[in-house]
């Protein structure tokens, strides 16, 4: 999944704010655009369009801070 299909899947499903800004390497955590009701949100919005399932001991800092990292992780989660 890219960058910009997890920006709008945050925009609109899981802020319901399609305008607001969120740059691919933002830190989503820090930010406060994502709390951890979000990140099981999004965990979900994800495994739904992705045909995946994100363990829970993946869901950490490292895989789930930016947009770039979640692009990233994805991509690795679908090549194992």
């Amino acid at each position: 999944m890219k960058v910009e299909e997890i920006r709008k899947i945050i925009q609109n499903d899981i802020l319901n704010e399609p305008g607001i800004e969120i740059e691919a390497d933002q830190d989503l955590l820090l930010s406060e655009i994502l709390d951890s009701l979000r990140v099981t949100l999004l965990i979900q919005r994800l495994e739904n369009a992705c045909d995946v399932s994100i363990p829970p001991e993946d869901v950490t800092l490292e895989n789930f801070s930016t947009l770039e990292s979640i692009a990233d992780y994805l991509g690795r989660l679908r090549n194992e």
